[in-house]
């Protein structure tokens, strides 16, 4: 089974872009996946996927 999440980009433009792709790299480790980014209300967005852990 799969489960998803949504992370958006927080802060002004250009700081909050290295900011942006450090919080991506810190969810990799974390095994997520990006599967879509996308702009909304100005707001950059990106879709994540990893396998859910069994519990």
């Amino acid at each position: 089974m799969k489960e998803y999440k949504i992370i958006k980009q927080t802060g002004t433009a250009m700081k909050s872009q290295q900011d942006f792709e450090d919080l991506i790299n810190s969810y990799a480790i974390m095994r997520w996946k990006v599967i879509n980014v996308f702009s909304h209300r100005g707001l950059i967005k990106a879709a994540l996927v990893r396998e859910k852990k069994d519990k």
